[in-house]
């Protein structure tokens, strides 16, 4: 995304002095940026998520506070897909975040992530990325495949996983090892910031994971996936 494409952004959150640190960070990148802070849900109206491209949300509270925050926001994003959505997220709520905030325009970051962090992120061209770990560095950088997550090999072992395939069935269809597979699945978490089996597997089964693998395929799209 080149410096300056968003000329309206939204900012909230909840602690006045962290709302205006997120706004002088986006005045700094982009001096003709207008501002448009909120200091609730009810304030985005359909005509300001209309205005809006960029929307930065600071989920920083108590785990019922960050809970009616996903509540609101999911009903938001229907109106305003057009936005790329910059969640900063506690630490404690990144499994649910990730779960219900990784949509295809959105970029998840952790609460602590520094100023130069975020305005890196909104240089990119789409959201769909999921930085819960802080590290930003080479996805900034504009690698080639920073908005598809994942590398093709990734995609390939996660697709055979959510349709039931063990680590032994993939490695002997890819005629790959057991090692090269299992760190393949591995990479992939690493890359989504997932933490368990269980979190892959919510991950593959939310609206994010079904659309990044193709889910909606029918099976015999399978093996033209892994030629």
């Amino acid at each position: 995304m080149t410096q300056g494409r968003h000329q309206k952004t939204i900012v909230y959150s909840r602690y006045p002095a962290m709302a205006a640190g997120l706004q002088q960070c986006i005045k700094d990148d982009n001096p003709h940026c207008m501002i448009l802070p909120v200091c609730g849900y009810e304030s985005l109206t359909p005509l300001l998520l209309l205005q809006a491209s960029l929307a930065i949300i600071d989920l920083t509270g108590e785990a019922n506070e960050v809970e009616q925050d996903l509540q609101q926001l999911q009903p938001l994003y229907r109106c305003a897909p057009h936005i790329h959505w910059i969640f900063l997220v506690p630490a404690y709520a990144r499994f649910t975040a990730v779960q219900q905030l990784l949509w295809p325009n959105s970029t998840l970051l952790p609460n602590s992530a520094g100023l130069r962090q975020i305005q890196q992120c909104t240089r990119m061209d789409a959201g769909g990325l999921s930085y819960l770990d802080g590290d930003i560095g080479e996805a900034a950088a504009g690698v080639s495949e920073a908005t598809l997550v994942l590398t093709l090999s990734e995609r390939q072992v996660l697709r055979l996983m959510a349709k039931g395939w063990s680590i032994n069935q993939i490695s002997a269809l890819l005629k790959k090892s057991n090692k090269t597979v299992s760190a393949q699945k591995n990479s992939a978490m690493r890359r989504l910031a997932l933490r368990s089996n269980a979190e892959m597997y919510a991950w593959i089964n939310s609206p994010r994971g079904m659309k990044e693998l193709n889910l909606q395929s029918t099976p015999s799209s399978i093996t033209e996936d892994v030629v």
